[in-house]
């Protein structure tokens, strides 16, 4: 009798430790040092500023996003390894940067892949659900992905006019990913930097044009220092996304992580709608000038335009030929792609932007 009195104890003991755990863990409060690439300035970064306060605000304060902006903490080439070590709970990550580490996620930067922003995000974050090896990928350097990112439609930003193909020929052109090939293809010559060192690189002519982005060119101020943007929309950089470190979201109580869940889909319906409307107000200002710097827009023919895209095609096959060498069905990959492109289209089509928060 005595022995089971002391078991019943010992159990009871054990269930009040049990509950103030988890009651201790329900009360816990996080702070997310979150690192960012860009200036706080532009349609994602007012967006991930809604989504900080809107964190705080439903979970009571229990989780408080602490922004380090342009590169201020670490680069945004290390942001991967910063994120899954802790050095930064959270950041924005480029796959781009990281093509060895994240070779599925890399396909998102596949050059005219995607022309709508809503329909490239929803799509690569549904991938993220359906297609295990892709969240595997980010889960092996510890890192959780929230919400999928865009940069928008991949144009290009110059020094000089740039109106057809013969105009880039023997021009120094900041590339990345697939874009690269694109550009060795067309006769320029890739000249690779970072995104946060191209404002040197304009104004010194160490590049004489970029691949770029409307909303970007204004909020990191490149019309200060290139005024022409040829709008070939070459697809967008998708392979980028805002990431938390994995064990400390393991750590969250499910009730947090719910709402971080809820409020990061939300996000890209959010900044689609804040990117498209700043895109279309950020051209109108770039040419009617901003203190006094104007920017020319062009138009790329259609036939110039159907060149570049030819000029794309061997990213995807050399992707699936790396894919193939480590085990992965890239076919099958890609027929579910198109299928999820497809389905983010219709709906796109049918409802259009009266979806979007």
């Amino acid at each position: 009798m005595k022995s089971f009195s002391r078991r019943k104890a010992t159990l009871a003991l054990g269930a009040a430790a049990l509950a103030l755990g988890s009651r201790a863990a329900s009360a816990a409060t996080y702070t997310l040092r979150y690192s960012d690439i860009g200036p706080p300035r532009g349609p994602r970064a007012e967006t991930l500023k809604w989504w900080a306060a809107e964190i705080e605000k439903q979970t009571n304060g229990q989780v408080k996003v602490e922004f380090f902006w342009s590169q201020a903490l670490v680069k945004g080439k290390d942001t991967l390894k910063a994120v899954g070590s802790g050095l930064a709970e959270a950041g924005s990550i480029l796959g781009i940067y990281t093509p060895a580490e994240l070779p599925i996620w890399n396909y998102a930067n596949t050059p005219f892949g995607v022309r709508n922003i809503w329909v490239g995000m929803r799509t690569w974050n549904e991938l993220r659900q359906t297609v295990p090896e892709l969240r595997k990928e980010t889960e092996r350097h510890n890192i959780h992905i929230l919400f999928n990112f865009s940069t928008g439609p991949v144009d290009l930003l110059s020094r000089m006019p740039i109106r057809s193909t013969k105009d880039v020929t023997g021009k120094k052109v900041r590339t990345t990913g697939g874009w690269t090939q694109v550009m060795l293809g067309l006769g320029a010559t890739p000249v690779d930097i970072g995104f946060g060192e191209l404002y040197q690189a304009l104004e010194r002519g160490t590049v004489d044009a970029t691949i770029n982005y409307i909303p970007f060119v204004k909020s990191y101020k490149h019309f200060e220092v290139a005024g022409h943007l040829t709008e070939t929309e070459m697809g967008q950089v998708l392979g980028y996304g805002a990431g938390i470190n994995l064990r400390l979201w393991k750590q969250m109580p499910q009730d947090i992580r719910d709402k971080i869940t809820k409020i990061s889909d939300e996000y890209m319906d959010r900044y689609a709608k804040a990117y498209l409307e700043d895109a279309k107000r950020t051209k109108a200002e770039l040419i009617a000038g901003i203190d006094g710097k104007k920017v020319q827009f062009y138009e790329l023919p259609d036939a110039d335009r159907a060149e570049w895209e030819k000029l794309a095609a061997p990213f995807t096959e050399k992707w699936m030929e790396t894919m193939k060498g480590k085990g992965f069905d890239a076919k099958a990959f890609l027929a579910t792609f198109e299928k999820t492109r497809a389905k983010y289209e219709k709906e796109l089509k049918t409802n259009g932007l009266a979806m979007i928060r």
